[in-house]
């Protein structure tokens, strides 16, 4: 008899617990010996198909990229090749693990339930009468690792391993991880304004060869900005341009058409006007959202309509947290159907339709986290609308089975 089944038998079966006793024994159940010897099995199978897929991945990888990697460093010599390739290989390792965390959680519950199924050890569980829901508190505690962990690589780890793997192998991720430099003509749209310019990154933000078309509040051409260079003001929202001309657009009157647009043209030297554009974000130009770390996101939120694209940063932001929610609730969804749907007459197919259960979720979510990420849908509902139908269907189903309308598994 293993240690599992001696826990289950230590315990009263005989009746069905109140709602408070079901409280209690939830409760209780944290400190049991089952939810340690559970919880461990579950971290086990989590992390032998966490490391295996990012082995497989970091592998590909690596051989597709080994050229580059070996030729990025003039007059390496044969004994540095390996030292290179693993050091690339370990920085490949943070950068594919948020991904792979998303379903490998649900992957390796199911793995383990299915053991638990064929040992007859969840079997003692219903034939004797106990609640399955004390059981359910290994995934609780395991979604909510797998959460963090996930948001803690994501949102920390990751960024800093693209800022290394930037500045010492041959892959390029933006401007900013090889200053100082200046990038070609870009062209970037504000709240109000459309600009063209060279980006110039080093000690000091500043921009070359700069045009900006400022647009009022009806979005007709309000002025026209030409100068050599620009760089930020001390006042956030205002930039300060160099040698240059502003063109300034208004209507004539006394005329017989009145709406007939004029030109005024000045020169400057130096000229001080407000631009709703964040010297933050253009040391940052050219980054996508998902690589740069939490505490910079944060910050680039608050600075909001100085932030060109602001949704892609919020959708950043909300998809890291929601992962936290996403990984929580799938978990305790697998191991609910995996508890009460695996039988020994059809074991393997049920396996099977419960791993299916959490691809497609994992599916449903990066679909809508792609939808928020191009635009095409709000960003709150692109980040947390899988993650709260998931926890509607988790409530629903375990709703149903505990009050019987579901039916019971056959042992």
């Amino acid at each position: 008899m293993s240690d599992i089944s001696k826990e289950f038998l230590r315990h009263d079966f005989g009746s069905r617990q109140t709602p408070g006793g079901l409280i209690k024994s939830i409760t209780r159940a944290f400190l049991r010996l089952e939810t340690r010897l559970v919880t461990i099995l579950y971290l086990q199978r989590v992390t032998i198909l966490a490391l295996v897929t990012v082995s497989i991945i970091v592998a590909l990888d690596v051989s597709a990229n080994v050229d580059g990697l070996l030729s990025s460093t003039e007059q390496a010599e044969a004994s540095q090749d390996l030292g290179r390739i693993v050091y690339y290989a370990l920085l490949r390792v943070s950068f594919v693990t948020p991904s792979v965390l998303l379903f490998a959680g649900v992957w390796g519950v199911v793995w383990a339930e299915y053991t638990l199924a064929t040992s007859n050890e969840r079997f003692m569980l219903f034939n004797c009468g106990r609640s399955y829901i004390p059981s359910l508190v290994p995934a609780l505690v395991v979604g909510i690792l797998v959460g963090l962990l996930h948001f803690a690589v994501s949102g920390y780890l990751k960024p800093w391993t693209v800022e290394l793997e930037a500045t010492t192998t041959h892959r390029s991720y933006g401007l900013k991880f090889e200053r100082p430099v200046q990038s070609g003509e870009r062209w970037f749209a504000g709240t109000d304004f459309i600009a063209r310019a060279r980006v110039e990154i080093g000690d000091e933000i500043r921009l070359h060869d700069v045009y900006v078309f400022d647009y009022g509040e009806n979005r007709d051409l309000q002025f026209i900005i030409r100068a050599a260079s620009a760089e930020p003001a001390r006042d956030p929202g205002r930039w300060t341009f160099r040698s240059g001309t502003v063109s300034y657009f208004s209507t004539l009157s006394g005329t017989a058409d009145n709406n007939r647009p004029a030109l005024e043209q000045n020169r400057f030297d130096a000229l001080e006007t407000d631009l709703a554009l964040s010297p933050l974000w253009v040391e940052n130009i050219g980054i996508l959202p998902i690589l740069l770390p939490q505490p910079l996101l944060a910050e680039l939120l608050e600075q909001g309509e100085l932030v060109p694209n602001l949704y892609k940063y919020e959708m950043t932001v909300y998809e890291r947290y929601a992962s936290i929610l996403y990984c929580l609730v799938t978990v305790l969804l697998t191991a609910h159907l995996s508890m009460t749907r695996f039988s020994s007459d059809r074991m393997p197919y049920r396996a099977l339709s419960v791993a299916l259960v959490g691809f497609g979720a994992y599916f449903f979510f990066s679909v809508t986290l792609m939808l928020g990420h191009h635009g095409y849908s709000p960003t709150l509902f692109a980040a947390w609308a899988i993650p709260l139908a998931a926890v509607a269907v988790l409530s629903a189903t375990i709703y149903s089975y505990v009050a019987g309308t579901s039916g019971k598994p056959s042992g």
